[in-house]
């Protein structure tokens, strides 16, 4: 079973922070320059938005090589609202997957999406019972 076990944030100056797993992999934040940071790194926030993104990511492209899709781009938008006052949490998020290639099953798509957003991204898991998620897919041929 893989599962991290430590994280470590270290601050680095100012607004910006480094955090390590106990292999060393790093992930840096800073905050907006209207809330006093330099933007150097992602803000929190929008780690949260790349974390969510990569996790269905890797599912739906781990089911697209199983259905034998043959792709060779693949990106996704993510689009999300929050709300005004504090906590200024996600009201809304949509991820739009985008997907090149020859021959590009619809249903194979459709398929690898619902099963990560329902079965197997387990950041999704988490944050869809607090907010609301949508999808959707363009599949451009080559």
């Amino acid at each position: 079973m893989s599962s991290v076990k430590k994280m470590v944030l270290d601050w680095q100056g100012n607004y910006r922070f480094i955090a390590k797993n106990e292999k060393g992999l790093s992930v840096s934040f800073d905050a907006p320059i209207p809330n006093g940071g330099e933007e150097t790194a992602l803000s929190p926030m929008e780690n949260v938005l790349a974390s969510l993104a990569a996790c269905s990511s890797y599912h739906v492209v781990t089911i697209l090589k199983k259905k034998r899709q043959d792709f060779s781009d693949y990106s996704v938008e993510v689009t999300a609202d929050r709300r005004d006052e504090p906590p200024q949490v996600f009201t809304s998020i949509h991820l739009k997957y985008i997907i090149k290639g020859k021959n590009i099953s619809e249903e194979a798509v459709e398929s690898a999406i619902r099963l990560s957003e329902e079965k197997y991204c387990s950041v999704g898991g988490m944050l869809k019972s607090a907010v609301k998620i949508t999808s959707s897919y363009e599949i451009l041929e080559e």
